[in-house]
């Protein structure tokens, strides 16, 4: 009997110290695609620090949708972690952020996007592209480097740390809305043999 397996992607979140936005978008992106019928191994990573917990008011906000963050080490993002847990897609908080990934990895320009940029993009996407590569190739046409280069509150997800509990809530359903936005255009994922 012959059996498969949904596509299988790898996706890294980045923010400034893995405690707080980068966390969340894994847990929610990997969840919203899921429901879409892929196998996902979605990290995080922060572009300063390393080894801290999670702010404790991102872990109750979090919590509200079933996320349990408890547990979580920051970690630092570096050129291998993007080679590999940012295989197919590298999702950043702000277009500092995505300048910081670049400057590790400039081959990963075409696979990198803001999580606003991203889900802003999709939107405008043709349907029935085959597969995720195709859907990350079109979100990736026309776009140029020189547009990312200042912050922008189009691209850039705002920090809660040291905030209130309120501005940790806000960030986690803004990130929440912005990955269910993505996952509804990505192309539903194919059945395929487990050896491909």
């Amino acid at each position: 009997m012959t059996t498969t397996a949904h596509a299988r992607l790898r996706i890294l979140t980045v923010c400034t110290a893995n405690l707080c936005r980068s966390p969340v978008a894994a847990e929610l992106l990997a969840r919203h695609l899921r429901a879409r019928g892929y196998q996902v191994a979605v990290a995080s990573a922060g572009t300063h620090g390393g080894q801290s917990e999670v702010h404790e008011h991102t872990v109750r906000a979090a919590g509200d949708l079933e996320i349990d963050l408890i547990g979580h080490k920051s970690r630092l993002v570096t050129s291998q972690l993007v080679a590999t847990d940012g295989a197919n897609l590298v999702i950043t908080m702000t277009r500092q952020h995505l300048r910081h990934v670049i400057g590790l990895a400039p081959d990963a320009w075409p696979r990198t996007f803001t999580l606003k940029e991203l889900a802003r993009r999709s939107v405008d996407l043709p349907f029935g592209l085959a597969d995720f590569a195709a859907w990350r190739a079109a979100a990736a046409d026309g776009r140029r480097a020189a547009d990312l280069m200042s912050a922008s509150p189009l691209d850039d997800l705002d920090d809660p740390y040291g905030g209130p509990i309120g501005d940790h809530r806000t960030m986690v359903a803004e990130v929440d809305a912005l990955c269910r936005q993505i996952a509804q255009f990505v192309p539903a994922a194919p059945e395929t043999s487990p050896n491909t």
